[in-house]
């Protein structure tokens, strides 16, 4: 049966990237990966089962831009959503909407840029029941 793997973005400086999503966001890099003359690649995630997949093109290219068709990746956070925010914005961090509560009302909602100008939105838990 199908099931979601992952998510690959292309990054413009990896180091950057892995601290973000790492450091900042809590994700863990499992893996690093570099193809000679083609790509360098890390995998941050909690696990496996759903990931993202950075890459870092080595072949000669003009700097990312953000597309206009992608819209966001997402992520479920552990502990305070209003205290995350603070503490991203001053590791940096630009917050772009909230915390908020979601169009649901269920739960708090707010949305972050990564370096390479790709909107995460970030999400408390969802109850059981809600």
């Amino acid at each position: 049966m199908p099931r979601y793997l992952h998510t690959s973005i292309f990054v413009n400086d990896m180091d950057e990237s892995i601290d973000f999503y790492t450091r900042k966001l809590g994700l863990r890099l499992l893996d690093k990966a570099h193809f000679e003359g083609n790509a360098d690649m890390a995998f941050v995630g909690n696990d496996w089962n759903a990931y993202i997949e950075l890459v870092y093109d080595l072949e000669e290219h003009e700097p990312y831009q953000h597309g206009n068709r992608y819209e966001h990746l997402a992520l479920e956070v552990d502990g305070d959503l209003g205290e995350l925010c603070e503490r991203l914005r001053k590791q940096g961090v630009k917050v772009i909407k909230g915390p908020k509560k979601s169009p649901s009302g269920s739960r708090s909602i707010a949305f972050v840029e990564d370096p390479n100008g790709i909107p995460v939105e970030l999400l408390e838990p969802k109850r059981v029941g809600a």
